[in-house]
């Protein structure tokens, strides 16, 4: 008996002191992991190991965010040695080389946005470690911006590799920030070709529709810096994919992939020629851009002017009514800066060619365009040429306002015929002739 209320009590203790204190896991944390150490400090020599080891504040899932892309994809080692191994223990995640750490190198780790905790709370920051399995650093590096050409904004987590002349196989890579800025190295002197790529897929490799762009630097006693404007890039040459006649002195030629924006358009470039191969004036080229922007600001201009006649006109017209307090400036605070643009405009796919008036389009006729010498992207360039025909005038609107007059004679609609008198059996036909 005593040996019962002994257990009895035992259990009773055991539940009030599981009840006492907050439930198991504390409350839901809403914060990102956060790294609490890392086993090599940055900037630090002679590192002897074999892994580099991030260190949580929490248990992490070994599997990052986004479906596709693994723990692997998630660490840069630069310089480039296979691709990256990284191994998952719960709280932290060991990093090293495929075929180890080389002796007197200098190393970049660069930890990518993804790390997730068992909440799907998601690191959004990169984390850079840069260290040196020998005495020193090389002194220079590569450092720059990557642009989407296209979009006109910062590339962000475009994959960067700078790869030297002497030894193709040191390969040095590094990603763009939230700015699009990235630095590759530590480098020593030599020539580099620095590539960088938007990849979509996360494969580190170029791939079919994927932007990209590429330079070589050479360093000597200073760092470099270079501006790289990633797009899609095709080794044909542009071939004319479309011909249009807005009026009969202006044409627009439209090809099927970018033409290089550094090319100085200039008459000599385009040919229009008649059925008879004649030859029309070529007095201007233009970009299709700069010409569409021109004819809107001109439309613009014009309604701005006919409303500006009726609001004058216009007594009864209300006050306009002052702007929202959203849209005034708040008095000491600066507004956030302008994201980045490339220095170059985003490459076009049409020009405007403007014929001299003695020599305008006839309606109905069909006529030839050749463009000689125009390059892509890559520089790739051939002529080409295409028929296309001036378009005739459309037919004048019918007039619907003038009504074909009423013939009397007619007889309307639903009515009917009298009907026929009987015939007369005691009258004569007329060919009959009594004797």
């Amino acid at each position: 008996m005593r040996r019962l209320t002994a257990i009895a009590g035992a259990f009773t203790a055991i539940a009030a002191c599981a009840s006492a204190g907050p439930p198991p896991g504390g409350p839901e944390r809403h914060t990102p992991p956060e790294i609490v150490s890392i086993s090599v400090d940055s900037g630090q020599t002679n590192v002897k190991v074999k892994s580099v080891v991030f260190q949580f504040d929490e248990v992490i899932s070994d599997k990052p965010a986004g479906a596709s892309v693994s723990l692997d994809q998630i660490f840069l080692i630069s310089p480039r040695n296979g691709t990256p191994i990284a191994s998952w223990h719960r709280t932290k995640v060991d990093v090293r080389p495929r075929k180890g750490f080389k002796p007197n190198t200098a190393y970049r780790i660069t930890m990518l946005p993804g790390i997730v905790d068992l909440r799907n709370n998601v690191r959004k920051d990169t984390r850079t470690l840069v260290f040196s399995t020998g005495p020193d650093f090389p002194p220079y590096s590569v450092a720059g911006v990557v642009f989407d050409w296209v979009a006109q904004r910062p590339a962000v987590g475009a994959y960067i590799e700078a790869t030297s002349h002497a030894d193709t196989s040191l390969v040095y890579i590094t990603a763009s920030d939230s700015l699009g800025q990235f630095d590759a190295g530590p480098l020593g002197p030599g020539d580099y070709t620095v590539r960088a790529l938007i990849d979509q897929n996360g494969n580190r490799m170029l791939d079919r529709n994927e932007k990209w762009d590429t330079t070589t630097v050479t360093i000597t006693t200073t760092s470099k810096t270079v501006e790289l404007d990633a797009i899609e890039r095709d080794s044909t040459p542009p071939v004319i994919e479309a011909v249009g006649v807005p009026d009969s002195v202006t044409v627009r030629v439209t090809f099927d992939k970018a033409i290089d924006p550094r090319i100085p358009l200039q008459p000599a470039l385009f040919v229009v020629q008649r059925a008879d191969s004649s030859a029309l004036e070529v007095r201007g080229v233009q970009w299709a851009a700069a010409f569409d922007r021109a004819t809107q600001a001109r439309v613009a201009d014009s309604l701005k002017r006919v409303d500006s006649v009726k609001r004058a006109n216009d007594t009864t017209r209300a006050r306009p009514a002052p702007p929202p307090a959203a849209a005034l400036p708040i008095p000491g605070v600066r507004p956030p800066p302008a994201a980045p643009k490339p220095q170059y405009p985003p490459p076009e796919r049409a020009v405007i060619l403007t014929l001299s008036p003695a020599a305008h389009l006839v309606p109905g006729a069909r006529y030839v365009v050749t463009a000689r010498g125009l390059r892509n992207l890559v520089g790739k360039s051939h002529d080409t040429r295409r028929v296309f025909d001036a378009p005739k005038p459309p037919p004048p609107p019918r007039d619907t306002t003038k009504r074909t007059p009423a013939d009397s004679a007619r007889r309307p609609p639903g009515a009917t015929l009298p009907p026929k008198p009987p015939a007369d059996s005691a009258r004569r036909p007329p060919a009959l002739v009594l004797r």
